[in-house]
């Protein structure tokens, strides 16, 4: 079980993105979501993940100090 929570650590955020990208898509294939409110779940997902990085990155860089 602590293998697989230290394989998970830094990665939660993008698995969530890329499920939330996966969900959307899918709704909209089957017809039970708009293609705007896909765009935006979509644009969510990536802006999270893009967050979390650059969060990421400034932590790095503080702790290199």
């Amino acid at each position: 079980m602590n293998r697989f929570r230290e394989w998970l650590k830094g990665k939660k955020t993008y698995l969530t993105g890329v499920g939330a990208i996966i969900t959307a898509i899918t709704l909209y294939a089957t017809g039970d979501c708009e293609l705007g409110v896909t765009m935006q779940t979509i644009f969510g997902a990536f802006m999270g993940m893009f967050m979390r990085a650059g969060v990421q990155k400034v932590q790095d860089a503080a702790e290199a100090e």
